[in-house]
């Protein structure tokens, strides 16, 4: 009897499981289907129309850490067992993006989203069974991301629209034109120009989205999971006005593990370190990205027992999530034509933050870090948190212990070692004096 319920409790946990599959994208995909975050529209930026709006968001963490090593795994030659190993023939994502002007719920302008969204299994996502496009020039169903890598994409979405069927739609095929998703009152339309207007002082446009994946395995249909959907965001009458970041909005970068990689550029090695992407960094490098800048990370490096630092040309600049490569070119000079494998490195970053209309500006650097043996192997860190003064990080490092790398090092020996002297020094006064009453209790005796 025993036996025969434990026979139904794994039928109903592989029943379970199988639905998971088919309902719950984040327990069967390799990383968590999450929405895109921190989603922020601006209007214009030197757009190509009166309409066009700059739309940024963010991806998380697990998500460009996975593309990145998939990515990684295409290069080297092992993208096979890579994907066998997440038990699919390919993967990939797009984002889709809702839009709605002045009431998210109206039959005409709300939200445009309907079920052709989800996809057809012959046609794909926005048609319907007779592969018709059931999506407007306005409706993004399919939009690909640029490098999934990288932390802050942007896209630029209500462009102009020419006047044929992606303005006037078309009955036979029932999909709609922009001028179907819109009420009489809320544009105007030059039908010769084909120029599209809003008044965004009387208008509020709003935008959403969310992430569709697909995952493929041979002679199986496509499957596809969808995120929720974002916060939303807008421009025009109603939009929420932000104004510019400041550098107490950005935070110096966080770098760990420096190493040397079997790379090389120019037949100078090639280092790598990682970075850490916080919360707070994607919400503002999405804002300064939304509104026509961005937020990168420069990287200097010198020759430890250098004083000068070099600005790093040939290294990795995008914010993203996990490894950073940069090739040691710029410290090669005329004392030093190349920079052997053995070199020990010190490293630092800082970002820089682009504007629109204002001017640049630059985070605190980092903490500086290094590595410091003569036989690197790849992927060996061997990191020393050195600090330096932000205010003036040109002054001289802070010398620290090699041993335990924080202590002052008092007469120039680290501080366990002056408590192993001192605990030395105490077990041989401690046999000395119990030697001596020995002696002493002994001669007594006598």
């Amino acid at each position: 009897m025993k036996k025969i319920l434990s026979l139904i409790l794994v039928s109903v946990m592989v029943l379970s499981c199988m639905t998971v599959f088919a309902t719950a994208a984040g327990n069967e995909l390799p990383f968590e289907l999450v929405s895109p975050a921190y989603v922020v529209a601006v209007l214009g930026n030197g757009g190509d129309s009166p309409t066009t709006t700059s739309l940024s968001y963010s991806l998380s963490n697990e998500m460009t850490t996975f593309f990145k090593n998939m990515e990684t795994a295409h290069l080297d030659g092992t993208i096979e067992q890579f994907m066998k190993n997440i038990g699919c023939d390919d993967i990939w994502m797009v984002v889709q993006i809702d839009w709605a002007v002045d009431d998210v719920n109206d039959s005409v302008s709300g939200w445009h989203y309907n079920k052709y969204w989800d996809g057809d299994e012959y046609f794909g996502l926005g048609h319907d069974s007779e592969g018709n496009a059931r999506y407007s020039e306005w409706d993004i169903v399919d939009a690909g991301i640029n490098n999934a890598t990288e932390t802050v994409q942007n896209i630029w979405i209500t462009r102009a629209v020419p006047n044929d069927d992606r303005w006037n739609g078309n009955p036979e095929t029932h999909t709609p034109g922009v001028k179907d998703q819109l009420r009489p009152e809320q544009y105007t339309y030059n039908e010769e120009t084909e120029e599209l207007r809003i008044d965004y002082t009387k208008h509020t446009v709003y935008f959403r989205a969310r992430f569709v994946v697909t995952v493929r395995i041979e002679g199986e249909q496509d499957k596809w999971y969808f995120s929720e959907w974002s916060a939303t965001t807008s421009v025009g009458k109603n939009a929420e006005n932000t104004g510019p970041l400041t550098k107490a909005d950005v935070d110096a970068p966080v770098i760990t593990d420096l190493h040397m990689t079997d790379k090389t550029f120019n037949e100078n090695p090639v280092v790598a370190f990682t970075l850490t992407v916080p919360e707070k960094l994607m919400e503002n490098a999405t804002r300064a990205t939304a509104g026509g800048g961005g937020i990168v990370i420069e990287t200097e490096a010198r020759v430890k027992g250098d004083t000068e630092w070099t600005l790093m040309g040939n290294t990795d600049w995008i914010i993203k999530s996990g490894e950073m490569e940069c090739a040691l070119l710029h410290l090669v000079n005329d004392s030093r034509p190349t920079i052997p494998k053995d070199t020990v490195i010190e490293l630092r970053c800082r970002y820089r933050c682009d504007q629109s209309g204002q001017d640049s500006f630059y985070s605190d650097y980092s903490k500086i870090i290094s590595f410091g043996t003569n036989d690197i192997n790849q992927g060996e860190s061997h990191v020393t948190d050195e600090t330096t003064d932000n205010n003036n990080p040109d002054n001289p490092d802070k010398k620290t212990c090699p041993l335990c790398h924080f202590c002052p090092q008092p007469l120039g020996l680290c501080i366990f070692i002056w408590l192993l002297i001192i605990l030395a020094v105490i077990i041989v006064i401690v046999i000395i004096i119990v030697v001596s009453k020995k002696k002493k209790k002994k001669e007594e005796n006598k």
